[in-house]
């Protein structure tokens, strides 16, 4: 049988089309780059959060922290299933991992500290207040981040500086705090403040971790 040139049957694929059939039968590639900056808005939400707390929110506030935090929890295993089932990232997978894992320490820190409060009867101070509008600005600017990553690597890299720059100043509200509790006579009250203010720093060092990977991240795609 002869082919006719006209006949569409005739006509042979384009070669990208041949190449790339197999693509069709390959599930969808979840969008984990999406996935993180999902967990980014979460954590953003606890750490806005945890700012009304220390403003004296009071027990809606610490709700809305632990819901965050249960929130975050369930982003992180959705972005971690994601991983497992990708064939390829846009991202290094160990890097995801890991800007996951310290993203989710964030949340995780503000939620104990929380807690702790509760169990002492603790009242946040203008220096709980100040600390916490610092690490909430900050992690703002990790969610920045991500959704720079796959279109300004660049600008990315320039919001976790951002991120770094803002809860470093949690340290020097932490020592004017820490200088203030010499006045106070009252020694559960001195203790539990002091254990309270550390764990405002606790946060401040996650945040600049996530932020010190997402350099990282930024560096390795150059």
């Amino acid at each position: 049988m002869t082919e006719h040139p006209d006949d569409p049957a005739s006509v042979p694929a384009p070669k990208s089309a041949r190449r790339h059939w197999w693509r069709l039968l390959l599930p969808a590639a979840p969008d984990v780059l999406s996935l993180l900056v999902a967990q980014g808005e979460v954590s953003v939400r606890g750490l806005d959060a945890f700012e009304a707390w220390s403003h004296g929110g009071g027990p809606a506030a610490a709700a809305a922290v632990r819901s965050a935090q249960h929130a975050a929890y369930r982003a992180r295993r959705e972005l971690l299933e994601a991983l497992q089932s990708a064939l390829s990232t846009p991202v290094d997978q160990e890097d995801l991992y890991v800007l996951s894992e310290r993203l989710d320490r964030i949340v995780n820190e503000a939620r104990n500290t929380v807690r702790e409060g509760e169990i002492l009867a603790w009242t946040p101070s203008v220096h709980a207040a100040r600390m916490a509008e610092r690490l909430a600005a900050g992690t703002r600017a990790l969610l920045a981040g991500f959704a720079l990553l796959s279109t300004d690597p660049e600008n990315a890299g320039r919001q976790a500086d951002a991120a770094s720059d803002a809860v470093h100043h949690v340290e020097r509200d932490y020592r004017e705090a820490m200088a203030e509790l010499l006045q106070v006579d009252d020694l559960r009250a001195l203790l539990a403040a002091q254990d309270l203010y550390r764990r405002y720093l606790h946060v401040a060092e996650a945040i600049i971790a996530v932020a010190d990977r997402l350099w990282y991240v930024v560096l390795r795609a150059a």
